[in-house]
């Protein structure tokens, strides 16, 4: 299951807003006349800003959407840019954005070949600190970094997943978003931040769960401050809705569509494999034949429990017309169910309804069509 994070999209062009005149607010922080923070108390000095301790005039950055409009907004410091691939600053300032990574588990046995075969990695999302161990670690040593502690970051994680709860999700599903800090140091002592963004969906029969993160350098007078400012911005992120709304309406319509090739590949495969299994039972003795029955047995019911749950899925229920002994599928949520002559089919929760006696259905024939399992 794939879920474009718009996050990762800091490494988009920032396109810097106009600047307009600024005022104090009674807590200290200053905003431009549209009510844009560009700097917050303590955090800017007269001169520019050369101690550590203090932060330099913010501007609200927009994020693109891709098609001309604005995903949206960010609080950066004016003096950093967009920079091949990544972001760059004064005084050292280097923020570099490392590619996703992504992983899952199939809990359904039927289904864990099929899955495997694809080329999806399987793995159960471990701990944060297992994860630290077995992924950055090894990350951070090849790179001449030393591990000095991890720890989360929930004001990240929370506007994260705030976005991730506008996604459209193809099924009921879990989820678990978070964000967490990892503190490196090269060898020469210089200190090296890793701002990692994890997101997680279980299902009762699967988990999918991926993880990005960037990596943050600069001059040791300047890191701390380079640091907050970084977790601030991506803290105070603020999402427009219309790109959401696009997006999802765009995801149900993928969803379905892929729906619909993985039903045709597991089609294809189970053709495929029958295909060879006739083969064998060509050259086997009565036996074999014996097992293969039991094969096509267990296979014809985990097909059956396959289509139970795509039907659940999509909330349907099987009916019959009596009359012609033909079976439909239809919405679920309703007693009773007509079919009239060109293949239409009413629900209805009264009971004893009957479209026939009905002078609003234009004197139609309708069918009662009967539930089945």
């Amino acid at each position: 299951m794939r879920i474009t994070y718009l996050l990762i999209a800091l490494t988009i062009f920032f396109t810097e807003c106009n600047n307009g005149s600024s005022g104090t607010t009674a807590n200290g922080t200053t905003v431009d006349s549209a009510g844009n923070v560009i700097a917050v108390e303590g955090t800017a000095t007269e001169s520019g800003g050369k101690n550590n301790k203090f932060w330099e005039k913010l501007e609200m950055r927009d994020i693109g959407d891709g098609k001309g409009g604005v995903a949206a907004v960010i609080p950066m410091p004016s003096s950093w840019k967009y920079v091949n691939g990544g972001i760059a600053g004064p005084n050292g300032i280097k923020i570099s954005d490392f590619p996703a990574r992504s992983f899952m588990v199939n809990y359904d046995q039927s289904l864990q070949q099929v899955y495997s075969q694809s080329g999806q990695q399987m793995r159960q999302l471990p701990s944060f600190d297992q994860l630290v161990q077995e992924d950055f670690i090894p990350w951070g040593n090849s790179r001449g970094l030393q591990y000095v502690k991890s720890y989360e970051i929930p004001e990240v994680g929370k506007i994260d997943k705030w976005y991730s709860d506008q996604l459209y999700k193809a099924m009921p599903s879990r989820s678990d978003v978070t964000a967490y800090g990892i503190d490196f140091k090269t060898n020469d002592g210089k200190p090296y931040f890793v701002l990692v963004h994890l997101n997680a969906s279980t299902t009762q029969n699967m988990q999918n769960w991926y993880y990005f993160y960037s990596g943050l350098e600069a001059d040791a007078d300047h890191f701390e401050a380079a640091k907050k400012q970084y977790i601030f911005s991506l803290a105070n992120t603020r999402y427009n809705l219309e790109p959401i709304a696009a997006y999802n309406k765009a995801e149900m319509q993928r969803i379905g569509q892929n729906w619909a090739a993985f039903n045709q590949r597991m089609a294809q495969n189970q053709a495929s494999f029958e295909a060879s299994q006739r083969a064998h039972v060509n050259k086997s003795n009565a036996i074999n034949d014996a097992i293969m029955s039991g094969w096509k047995a267990s296979n014809a019911s985990s097909d059956k429990q396959q289509e139970q749950r795509i039907d659940g899925i999509y909330e349907r229920t099987n009916v019959q017309n009596t009359a012609t002994g033909q079976n439909y599928k239809v919405q679920e949520g309703s007693n009773q169910y007509w079919m009239n002559n060109n293949g239409e089919y009413i629900g209805t929760q009264l009971q004893g309804y009957n479209p026939n006696l009905d002078e609003n259905m234009n004197g139609q024939k309708w069918e009662e069509l009967q539930r089945i399992k």
